[in-house]
């Protein structure tokens, strides 16, 4: 790991800083990242000599060192105590910034007691004074909080929720004998009450409607009697 190291430390030296074609010559194109030359008289795309060089393969660092630190650890993020305790001897934990200070206060002192060191807070015991300090902090502001308002609630002569409870239990308490009583008055016989006679539907008469007489209209003639008469009279 350590030749494997030091050939990824020489190849970085020698490794030149890709910038995008006419960096030098627009503003605009020096803040932009690596963007491959296509142009069809490109020099530097022809990689013709005196021109940038262009990002190749060759470059790239071996598989084994890729994702590792300069001491050869590999980062893991961990966000349980399970996961702090499965570290292999090759990786190094990360707490995300993500997880809750109530979680990392956990995992800081689980690294602390196993000696486990975390690479993204290198002096552990000031950060867990640190946490702690602001817990504390923040249990007295909400403690000041909470009497400054049950004070203001008092000014303002209004029942507390924790009064308003215990009434209603004292009402539910005195309630329940008269429940009783009732039940007792209630277990005299009945008497039947008579029921009321049903009421006789009224009909009502439906308004007649005055019809249109309609005239019968005259029946035309048959043209067969007169053919008749016609012969007759011939």
């Amino acid at each position: 790991m350590k030749e494997l190291m030091a050939i990824k430390s020489a190849m970085k030296k020698r490794r030149p800083s890709f910038k995008r074609q006419e960096f030098n010559k627009r503003i605009r194109l020096s803040r932009s990242s690596w963007r491959k030359p296509r142009g069809v008289d490109s020099k530097m795309r022809e990689q013709r000599g005196g021109y940038r060089a262009i990002v190749k393969i060759g470059y790239r660092t071996p598989q084994k060192l890729r994702g590792r630190l300069a001491n050869g650890l590999m980062e893991i993020s961990v966000s349980t105590v399970k996961e702090l305790n499965s570290l292999a001897k090759d990786q190094i934990a990360v707490i995300p910034r993500t997880l809750g200070n109530r979680r990392r206060l956990e995992l800081l002192k689980e690294a602390l007691k196993s000696k486990l060191s975390i690479s993204n807070f290198k002096n552990i015991e000031v950060k867990i004074k640190e946490i702690e300090s602001e817990f504390i902090a923040r249990k007295k502001r909400r403690q000041e909080l909470k009497k400054s308002k049950i004070e203001r609630l008092k000014s303002s002569k209004k029942p507390l929720k924790s009064d308003k409870k215990k009434e209603k239990k004292e009402s539910k308490s005195e309630e329940k004998p008269k429940e009783t009583k009732k039940v007792e008055k209630s277990e005299k016989p009945k008497v039947e009450e008579k029921k009321a006679p049903a009421k006789k539907k009224v009909e009502t008469k439906k308004k007649a409607v005055p019809t249109k007489e309609v005239k019968a209209k005259p029946k035309a003639k048959s043209s067969a009697k007169k053919t008749v008469k016609k012969e007759s009279k011939k």
